[in-house]
């Protein structure tokens, strides 16, 4: 009994300090927010000194996006596996390395620039490549797998 007193009670605190927060946000941002993402799931919001964030999921890609006091848009990532990569950068990265396999991707975004993390993998290694929207493509990370 008592843990389900404990279970409840955190699940009102959880809701409420939820209630708290939107209350807070900038009406504005949330109607917006709504606006441009009507299919999100898994909305949720958190304020910091000069920043708001915003986390959720649409269409089986988890998004965050950060906005400052303001409403506006300073940066956003992106996680998603390869069917989700810009068809260039997708020809690209497996035209220059077929024996290597898309594990998944990292995009960030700010209003200036998009980057792209794609780790891949293969037998041997794990290698984390860089490739901005132009299509350059830089090695940030490579490790040796251990045999088993």
């Amino acid at each position: 009994m008592k843990k389900l007193f404990i279970l409840f009670y955190s699940l009102i605190l959880g809701a409420g300090s939820f209630a708290l927060e939107s209350k807070n946000l900038n009406e504005k941002l949330l109607r917006s927010f709504k606006e441009t993402f009507p299919k999100a799931e898994q909305v949720i919001w958190t304020e910091l000194p000069g920043t708001y964030i915003v986390s959720f999921v649409e269409n089986g890609i988890r998004s965050r996006i950060v906005y400052d006091k303001t409403g506006d848009f300073i940066s956003s990532t992106r996680t998603y596996s390869a069917e989700d990569l810009p068809y260039y950068i997708l020809i690209s990265i497996t035209k220059k390395y077929p024996e290597k396999r898309i594990f998944g991707v990292t995009e960030i975004a700010s209003s200036s620039a998009v980057e792209y993390y794609i780790k891949m993998e293969d037998s041997k290694v794990w290698a984390t490549f860089k490739v901005d929207s132009g299509g350059n493509l830089e090695l940030v990370e490579k490790y040796k797998k251990q045999a088993n």
